[in-house]
């Protein structure tokens, strides 16, 4: 690689990065084109010319980090398909309350209707399920997953329930510690039936090992709606 190359990857990094550290601090919505250079040491017409808009450059500091979170899952293929649709949630569920003022900031602007809000939840929602399409694929290649069962409703079904979770630990209604494991049982329930052989004995196992902590969740949201 070059030396202009290195220099306009480290730009690009540098800028991203302190696009995602402005989210964090001030709110989606409120981080301006010069918030940007200045904290990303560029002038505002360099901005728009890498980037072409405030709403791009933000959408590519989020599924950057998205692409950041799934590689720490590891490499597709030196696992089974489940071992990989668990070890996505376990990065999900990880990694989401370390950056909690980012993620959660991301939630507060989706929670919003707008084109904005529409494109960037498209590129959360997207990003997962595509990978836990290649994962379920990789299930039923191995015959994990019933034949008749096509992989890409099934994922997005499962990106819903993982993105409605998150959007719960957001406002406080989940804990750090409770994220992991209804996240697990979730994902689990909704496979269970659909699995084959080994995989379905696996899910069996962690519907078991999560469901009180998934029963006792159920019961403080029963609780705060009575209250």
């Amino acid at each position: 690689m070059g030396l202009v190359v290195r220099q306009r990857e480290e730009r690009r990094r540098r800028i991203l990065e302190a696009a995602r550290d402005l989210i964090a601090e001030r709110g989606y919505d409120a981080v301006t084109m010069r918030d940007l250079a200045e904290r990303g040491l560029v002038s505002v017409p360099t901005l728009y010319a890498l980037f072409g808009s405030k709403t791009e450059l933000l959408s590519t500091a989020v599924e950057s980090y998205f692409t950041e979170l799934v590689g720490m899952v590891g490499v597709v293929g030196s696992e089974s398909g489940l071992s990989r649709v668990i070890s996505l949630i376990e990065t999900l569920s990880r990694e989401t309350p370390r950056h909690a003022a980012y993620s959660r900031s991301l939630v507060s602007f989706m929670r919003d209707t707008s084109d904005t809000t529409a494109g960037l939840a498209d590129v959360v929602a997207g990003g997962l399920a595509r990978e836990l399409t290649r994962a379920l694929e990789e299930m039923r290649a191995d015959r994990q997953l019933a034949q008749w069962a096509h992989a890409r409703p099934l994922a997005e079904r499962l990106a819903a329930q993982i993105n409605v979770m998150t959007f719960a630990w957001a406002l406080h209604q989940i804990s750090d510690e409770a994220l992991r494991p209804t996240m697990l049982y979730g994902a689990a329930v909704t496979l269970l039936g659909l699995a084959r052989g080994k995989a379905a004995k696996d899910l069996e196992a962690l519907v078991r090992e999560h469901q009180e902590a998934a029963a006792s969740l159920q019961l403080l949201e029963r609780e705060s709606h009575g209250s």
